[in-house]
């Protein structure tokens, strides 16, 4: 997945002010962002990592090699 697709699935999140939204892929991980404190939550289910990121850009350089790595796996 591009940086560019990455940023636009967080801009979704955060047009959805009213609430608190979660995406799960199984066995990789958790992307929460909640609108009470504007803040994307990434929870890594390989080590049970939980990551707070205040911002559109650290959320996205976190996701991006997490969900790319998963695509080479599946070569």
């Amino acid at each position: 997945m591009s940086i560019t697709k990455i940023k636009e699935m967080l801009r979704t999140l955060i047009e959805y002010e009213d609430s608190t939204i979660t995406h799960t892929i199984p066995d990789l991980i958790e992307l929460l962002y909640c609108k009470a404190s504007q803040t994307f939550q990434i929870t890594t289910f390989l080590d049970d990592k939980v990551s707070t990121y205040y911002d559109i850009d650290t959320a996205c350089d976190a996701l991006y090699p997490i969900l790319n790595s998963v695509k080479e796996k599946d070569l």
